[in-house]
C-alpha cells in the first residue's frame, strides 16, 4: 500500500479521502500498528482499480501470525523486479513444494491445528502465484547444501522437492546457486537474507527469525546485504555446475 501511495504523490490524508478512511488509519496500517481488514483491502481494490490485488495480500496474510512485518514483505515482494533470496537451512518458501512446506508449517512451535496449517499453506502457496506470471522478476537464489540433504517428511517427498528446484532452475528468470559443503566456511553462514529490488534505485533487505521479521530500507545496511549476496555468488557453484550437481546428487537421495 505504501509504494501504492508514494507513486501517486498522495499524502496519508489525501490517500484516505480517496478511499473513504482516516489519514491515521492509513499511517497505522503503513506502519504495520493496525493489520488491515478485509473490507479495508476491498476498498482499495475498489477505489484504485487494482483487480484483486489488495484482497489477494490480505487473504495471503491473514494467517501469518506474530510475523507481523510479513504482510508488508509480501507486499514488497509482489512488487519487486528483482529478488535475491540466501538461506543456510531450508528450502525457501517461493520453492517449496506443497507437501514440503505442509511438513515444516506442521513443525512450527507452538503447534497449531491442522486447519489453520491447511490455512498457513494456502497463503504460502498463493505467493508462488508470483513464478508464473507474465512478467515475474528476476529471481536468484543461492541456498547451502546442507538445505537439499536435511529430510523433511520422506525420502519421496524430498525427491519431490529436489524436482521442484531443479524445474524451476530451468525458467529462464530464476537462477539457483548451490554452495557446496567443501566450501568451508562463508559470509552469511549465520542465517538467511532477502533483498528486493523495487525500481533500479531502491532496494529493501528482509529478516526473518523465529519470532519476528524486519524490513530494511537504510541505504548502507541494504549496500551491505548486496556485497554480502555478491560474495555469496562467488563462493557457489555457478548456475550451470550447481544445475548439473543438483541432477546428479538427485538421484543419489
Amino acid at each position: 500500500m505504501y509504494l501504492k501511495r508514494s507513486a501517486s504523490g498522495l499524502s496519508q490524508k489525501e490517500f484516505g479521502d480517496l478511499i473513504g478512511v482516516s489519514g491515521q488509519q492509513i499511517g497505522a496500517v503503513e506502519r504495520q500498528e493496525r493489520p488491515p481488514t478485509e473490507q479495508f483491502a476491498r476498498l482499495l481494490d475498489e477505489r484504485l482499480g487494482g483487480g484483486d490485488l489488495f484482497r489477494d495480500l490480505w487473504s495471503a496474510t491473514k494467517l501469518l501470525g506474530h510475523r507481523r512485518s510479513l504482510p508488508k514483505y509480501v507486499e514488497l515482494e509482489s512488487r519487486a523486479q528483482m529478488l535475491r533470496q540466501f538461506h543456510p537451512q531450508l528450502v525457501p518458501a517461493l520453492l517449496q513444494t506443497e507437501d514440503y512446506a505442509r511438513v515444516v508449517l506442521q513443525a512450527g512451535f507452538p503447534p497449531k491445528p491442522a486447519a489453520e496449517v491447511e490455512e498457513l499453506l494456502e497463503a504460502r502457496m498463493k505467493r508462488q502465484h508470483l513464478l508464473d506470471q507474465g512478467e515475474p522478476p528476476l529471481m536468484q537464489f543461492v541456498l547451502d547444501e546442507a538445505v537439499l540433504w536435511r529430510r523433511v517428511g520422506s525420502r519421496e517427498l524430498m525427491r519431490a522437492q529436489w524436482d521442484q528446484i531443479i524445474k524451476r532452475a530451468d525458467q529462464t528468470f530464476i537462477t539457483v546457486q548451490v554452495i557446496p559443503y567443501d566450501q568451508g566456511a562463508y559470509a552469511a553462514m549465520e542465517g538467511a537474507f532477502t533483498i528486493l529490488g523495487l525500481s533500479p534505485v531502491e532496494s529493501v533487505m528482509y529478516l526473518e527469525n523465529a519470532e519476528s521479521g524486519q524490513v530494511y530500507s537504510d541505504p548502507q545496511t541494504v549496500a551491505n546485504a548486496t556485497g554480502r549476496f555478491n560474495s555469496l555468488m562467488a563462493a557457489a557453484l555457478s548456475p550451470t555446475v550447481s544445475g548439473d550437481f543438483l541432477a546428479k546428487e538427485r538421484n543419489k537421495s
